[in-house]
């Protein structure tokens, strides 16, 4: 179904977080690798369109355990991956968590281009977005409004507002 969709770009998740591969996978941490390479380089050759790579849980996992974190993003650029999105799917990031880790990413691998996925559950949902955005992603994930699961996402709404009118990016075609 995911390769037969009439979509531009493909975006699957994995798990980031070491935790997560030993406990809820139940598999090794080199087969986690193996399976995020796989699984980009899969839709990259049977779409012919760009792939996204949500990193799940990726700022637990660095707090974790930085190597692993890092290893599989590059595990995704490995399978050819045009962005990696890291995800703050607890919510419970701060920013200065935010900026160190996406500068650990940028560091470990220069070419990256990244996005940013937070939820709302520390209540920083659009400062670390924009600390996000400060840092150098080029995607911003979020919602109308902030809806999504238990304390939702980051409120597009707020986001847009903030980087067209205060950062001065253009996130609306002209005129809207």
């Amino acid at each position: 179904m995911l390769v037969q969709a009439k979509a531009d770009v493909t975006c699957i998740f994995g798990k980031s977080w070491d935790l997560h591969v030993e406990q809820a996978l139940r598999i090794t941490a080199e087969r986690n690798l193996e399976m995020i390479e796989g699984s980009v380089a899969y839709l990259k050759e049977a779409t012919q369109k760009p792939v996204f790579y949500d990193a799940e849980h990726f700022f637990d996992g660095f707090k974790s355990d930085p190597g692993y974190a890092l290893a599989t993003l590059e595990s995704a650029m490995s399978g050819g991956a045009d962005r990696v999105i890291l995800c703050d799917t607890n919510g419970g990031a701060l920013p200065h968590e935010i900026e160190r880790a996406i500068g650990a990413a940028r560091g470990h691998l220069p070419a990256i281009q990244l996005g940013i996925h937070v939820h709302n559950d520390g209540g920083l949902a659009v400062a670390n977005t924009l600390r996000a955005v400060e840092a150098g992603v080029c995607q911003v994930q979020g919602t109308i409004n902030g809806i999504g699961e238990r304390c939702g996402n980051v409120d597009l709404t707020t986001i847009i507002a903030n980087l067209e009118l205060k950062y001065g990016f253009r996130c609306l075609p002209e005129g809207r």
